[in-house]
């Protein structure tokens, strides 16, 4: 079937379950039992802090020699204001408080159908302005949190609260983002976006993401390192895919890269029903009766194990079987036991694991476990808060001249050309939108996801098992030449560009 053709629609309303599933899986989740967050102000305003990763108490006062203060490897972005400036929003701009910065943390976490969805981009948020705000703010000016909740439906009346009272949009995220336009632009909105959903809320005017996801420029590198470690196997390969829209342009996007890298034989591509599949038998059979022995499965965690059980039941399983970084879910072992063994997961994100190795990912559950109490740890929450700090280094030079205004914002964030959150996540350009080359493959194994590819530290055999692949210190496979650019039509990236 030609990449441009489409398959029959899903109906928006009957798939909704479906598509915030997809939304979720889309970073990974780490945490869904979270217990409901302590409500912990998100404007209070204290000294600065005095050792990395952390914040002094309310009471003390700020000491100008204090400890250089961090997060992961980054330098904080917060402390008070520079001597002899007093700063302030632009007043057009700022809400109705030019003495502080209102942002809008979007979710859709009030819905009925998935309730909580994206809750962790709101929890990142809050913990994020009672960080910065005990150093002081921005440069002396505090950070206020704005609930900007569409549960699911409700962009429309979202964007006219945002347009209404913040200064801008940053860490959250919209399951029907592209809903945001042509509000988004009318009222000169920027955003400093959690995730992007849509082709034209990726393309989007004045968005910044710190983990690009443009519709039309994708990494291809773990199809290389499937084809490297097993060429045999990715001679015969399939996919198996949710009929939803959103998986069926993911899973487009995957042939496509496949076809572009070369190499690979996609042998056969099976929908399955996004409103469940009464028996799994069938599919697997059809996976078995071609001999398929490398996979890749689009669709949520939950499903998953209900193909690998059925496959059990046939005594039969490929030699690969690999899923993008939503799989990266504790509920996949949960309820795939022995089943997903096995099972790769290719992710952008530093390991919750490996948070003794990794400081920021140390710092950021410390953040949340002091300044949202309870709050959603997940992938996404990590995402959510690097693209709060994304803001944040970007508004400091600003603020710092004396006025805050979104032109100046804009202009400083064109030019981050390299950034991970302060090691949250692999390196990104968001300044030019444009996606990592840079990944790592995690496996179960033994009941628990253990990194695969690349080891840490790396041997002289891992470093030539991909040979485009140049391994990183801190544990990322990046590869320049699988970033590639897509051809197909993934949907109108003209809706977000500006008037």
């Amino acid at each position: 079937m030609p990449l441009s053709a489409r398959r029959p629609r899903t109906s928006r309303h009957l798939a909704v379950v479906g598509l915030a599933s997809l939304v979720i899986a889309s970073c990974a989740n780490r945490d869904e039992a979270s217990p409901e967050p302590a409500d912990v102000p998100a404007t209070s305003v204290a000294p600065t802090a005095t050792t990395p990763g952390s914040a002094t108490a309310p009471d003390e006062t700020p000491d100008p020699e204090a400890t250089l203060i961090t997060f992961g490897d980054l330098e904080s972005p917060c402390g008070p204001a520079p001597e002899g400036v007093t700063p302030a929003v632009l007043a057009a701009e700022a809400g109705g408080s030019p003495d502080r910065i209102r942002l809008a943390a979007a979710s859709d976490k009030g819905n009925i159908a998935v309730p909580g969805l994206n809750a962790e981009l709101y929890d990142a948020a809050v913990a994020f302005a009672g960080w910065c705000n005990e150093q002081g703010g921005i440069a002396g000016l505090p950070i206020e949190i704005i609930d900007a909740d569409s549960k699911l439906f409700e962009v429309p009346a979202q964007m006219e609260l945002v347009c209404d009272n913040a200064f801008a949009m940053a860490g959250g995220g919209f399951a029907f983002d592209d809903q945001e336009f042509p509000r988004f632009h009318e009222c000169d909105m920027i955003d400093f976006a959690g995730f992007v959903v849509t082709a034209g809320k990726s393309k989007s005017d004045n968005m910044f993401t710190p983990m690009p996801n443009p519709s039309d420029l994708k990494d291809g590198g773990w199809f290389k390192w499937a084809l490297s470690v097993n060429a045999e196997a990715m001679q015969s390969f399939g996919t198996v895919y949710s009929d939803l829209l959103t998986a069926q342009i993911v899973e487009e996007q995957y042939v496509e890269l496949i076809e572009k890298i070369g190499g690979i034989d996609v042998d056969i591509r099976i929908p399955y029903s996004s409103l469940g599949e009464a028996n799994w038998v069938p599919i697997a059979q059809q996976l078995k009766s071609r001999d398929i022995r490398a996979l890749a499965f689009v669709g949520v965690p939950e499903v998953l194990p209900q193909l690998t059980k059925a496959m059990d039941e046939l005594n039969y399983r490929p030699d690969i079987i690999m899923a993008d970084a939503g799989f990266y879910a504790d509920v996949l072992i949960e309820r795939g036991g022995s089943s997903v063994e096995g099972v790769y997961v290719r992710t952008a994100y530093s390991l919750v694991e490996e948070a003794d190795r990794v400081p920021a990912v140390r710092d950021y559950l410390d953040m949340i476990d002091r300044y949202r109490p309870g709050g959603k740890v997940s992938g996404l929450g990590m995402q959510g808060l690097s693209a709060m700090f994304l803001f944040a280094t970007s508004a400091k030079p600003c603020v710092e001249n004396g006025e805050l205004s979104r032109a100046c914002v804009i202009e400083q964030a064109s030019t981050v050309r390299a950034w991970t959150g302060g090691g949250l996540h692999a390196p990104a350009d968001p300044g030019t939108n444009t996606p990592s080359p840079c990944y790592q493959m995690i496996v179960v194994k033994d009941g628990a996801f253990t990194r695969s590819y690349p080891p840490v530290p790396p041997s002289d055999e891992d470093r030539a098992l991909v040979p485009t692949v140049e391994i990183t210190d801190d544990g990322w496979a990046c590869d320049d030449s699988t970033l590639l650019r897509l051809d197909g039509d993934y949907g109108d990236t003209t809706l977000g560009r500006r008037p």
